[in-house]
């Protein structure tokens, strides 16, 4: 008996030690060994004790150039400012800039002239063309930059860019990070900015107020991250969905829809595959289905390359994301395609039936292929899914070894298409450049034709067929009020 009431008192007392616990804020796993603690707070609270903290990747570093972490990639953003911001709806704001005129292939951006650096000099052109050439040839920011070429400093406070081709719409490719010339050249370091906060010892302290610190939780991966928010070592969680996993979480859940555009390519050198079959084939698709079911409702249908979020948007005549079945079997019939040869329908010359590849990689793009090739098969088409290995994937879209592939790029604030018209573009395979989609899409961003006029030329060709708009989404802790706007280029803008 008397072994029996140690036992009970035993339990007891661990029970104690775990709900004396419970309720306070972790501040170390095995992920997430080098978070902080602090006093201070920012932005206020709501049950917790008002202290911020978001993740930061300890494997990666703050020097806007080298980060590959979207943890850190966004923090950068509350330390650097850009020459222009664009929101959520795709509008740009000069922020460093204060004005920008195009002419011909020259862009020339003039500089606010008191952009103050803690502890520094204010920016000026020699800090944004040493800025520019840094992220001319960085991982986040190089693929923003395409069809901008150089910059050279024109005055103390002027930029020229070089760009590839006449652009009026170039303002938003230039939201690369400012830094103070010199201060970034080292990956480890953090450089000079004139963002509204600076780093300090594992937190970010406000520029305005001192007293306002958001504090830094070391990760190392996504899956860490995710880990860390649970136990409530961070207040904040974001997944941009890429690895097609979602994980319910507890908190204040934003949907974000990302630039990322989902698009069926098209290899036009397939005779069967002319501008009319392209539009029975982008009429028949129900892409907001696609998006509801492949993508379990992580994305927006679509049948043009715009976000739906942007004022572009509202330019253009719409165009009905639902399939429509009799507009498409109207222009197969009137192709010619009336009668069937085994499980496809033909013309007597050709046959629609088409292989469809996809990176197996992707559960999302791998799902969208068979709807895609279920929806279509309804009309007289036969489609082959063929679900590749990355590399034999893109080695096909090379070889010009393919009908259709899915494919998925992140478009930059411009909602910039030309790596589709350009030779030796990145998604560039199988798109007929003499094409009036293609020859003219530069005089749509020369401004010698509206967006409408061309974006009607778009739907009359369709090179390629546009098919959702992925999402991510964002958790932010019941704890604290970060009261941030949560857009896809700016993730803490507002805190």
């Amino acid at each position: 008996m008397k072994k029996l009431m140690k036992i009970i008192s035993l339990l007891l007392c661990i029970c104690m030690l775990f709900s004396s616990c419970s309720g306070t804020k972790s501040d170390v796993d095995d992920e997430s060994d080098e978070a902080v603690s602090g006093e201070a707070t920012a932005q206020g609270t709501v049950n917790g004790d008002g202290k911020i903290t978001l993740p930061y990747n300890k494997t990666d570093g703050l020097n806007p150039y080298f980060a590959e972490s979207y943890e850190n990639l966004y923090i950068c953003e509350l330390l650097y400012e850009p020459l222009y911001s664009v929101d959520s709806s795709y509008s740009e704001t000069g922020i460093i800039a204060e004005s920008i005129s195009v002419t011909e292939n020259t862009a020339i951006v003039r500089l606010r002239q008191n952009i103050s650096c803690r502890g520094s000099s204010n920016i000026n052109a020699e800090d944004v063309v040493y800025s520019f050439n840094m992220a001319k040839s960085s991982y986040a920011w190089s693929n923003e930059l395409d069809g901008v070429t150089s910059a050279q400093a024109t005055g103390q406070y002027t930029v020229e860019f070089t760009l590839d081709y006449s652009d009026i719409y170039v303002a938003g490719k230039l939201t690369f990070p400012v830094v103070k010339s010199g201060t970034a050249d080292i990956e480890d370091a953090v450089p000079t900015g004139s963002g509204d906060y600076y780093y300090d010892s594992e937190k970010l302290i406000s520029i305005l107020n001192s007293e306002k610190k958001i504090y830094l939780s070391a990760i190392s991966t996504n899956d860490s991250a995710l880990n860390a928010f649970n136990i409530g070592t961070t207040d904040f969680y974001f997944s941009d969905l890429s690895d097609c996993d979602y994980s319910a979480v507890t908190g204040t859940v934003t949907d974000i829809l990302l630039n990322n555009m989902v698009y069926l390519g098209l290899n036009s050198e397939r005779g069967a595959l002319t501008s009319y079959i392209r539009s029975a084939i982008a009429a028949k698709l129900d892409t907001d289905k696609i998006a509801l079911s492949s993508y379990q409702g992580h994305a927006v249908g679509t049948k043009l390359p715009i976000n739906p979020d942007s004022v572009l948007a509202d330019e253009v005549t719409a165009v009905n994301t639902a399939g429509d079945n009799s507009l498409a079997e109207n222009i197969i019939d009137r192709c010619g395609y009336t009668r069937y040869s085994g499980s496809a329908k033909t013309n007597g010359a050709y046959l629609l039936s088409f292989t469809l590849i996809v990176n197996s990689g992707n559960d999302y793009r791998v799902a969208a292929a068979y709807s895609i090739a279920d929806s279509l098969e309804e009309c007289g088409f036969k489609i082959n899914v063929q679900a590749l290995s990355y590399t034999d994937y893109s080695q096909r879209i090379k070889s010009g070894n393919y009908d259709m592939y899915v494919g998925e790029i992140k478009l930059d604030g411009s909602m910039d298409l030309s790596s589709f018209f350009l030779d030796g573009g990145t998604v560039s395979a199988g798109i007929d450049k003499t094409s009036p989609a293609a020859t003219q899409y530069f005089r749509y961003r020369a401004g010698e034709i509206t967006a409408e006029e061309y974006y009607d030329i778009f739907t009359e060709y369709y090179p390629f067929v546009p098919i959702v708009f992925r999402k991510g989404y964002a958790v932010t802790s019941d704890d604290v009020s970060l009261n941030t706007k949560n857009t896809p280029y700016n993730l803490y803008s507002g805190i």
